[in-house]
């Protein structure tokens, strides 16, 4: 695991909580805050994936774990959304923020581990 991506995904916990305590008006704000919070952490783990691949003059496809990285982080985005738009009651605001920082975390665990 990246140090700098380590240090990123905590850096962007505290901030983007504390964002969503100053500035969340529902859920659907949490969630988007707690999206940009852990995004900047995947982002740099997913990059370190494919820096080998575009060192090469061939073209390479994909390493296999940055394209499963992808495809875990869409996943976790639309079916977060999607949960939160069907939702019965209306969540706390805290609850669509941690919900956002769910939804990219194991995208980002499968892009910085291994």
């Amino acid at each position: 695991m990246s140090p700098a991506s380590l240090i990123i995904a905590g850096t962007g916990a505290l901030a983007s909580a504390v964002a969503t305590h100053y500035a969340a008006k529902d859920a659907r704000y949490g969630w988007v805050i707690g999206l940009a919070g852990i995004f900047p952490a995947w982002l740099i783990a997913f990059l370190t994936l494919i820096d080998p691949a575009s060192r090469s003059t061939v073209d390479v496809p994909l390493p296999p774990r940055a394209l499963l990285s992808s495809g875990a982080g869409l996943l976790g985005v639309i079916a977060t959304d999607y949960w939160l738009r069907n939702a019965k009651s209306k969540p706390a605001v805290f609850l669509g923020w941690l919900i956002g920082w769910i939804a990219l975390v194991p995208a980002w665990l499968i892009a910085a581990v291994g």
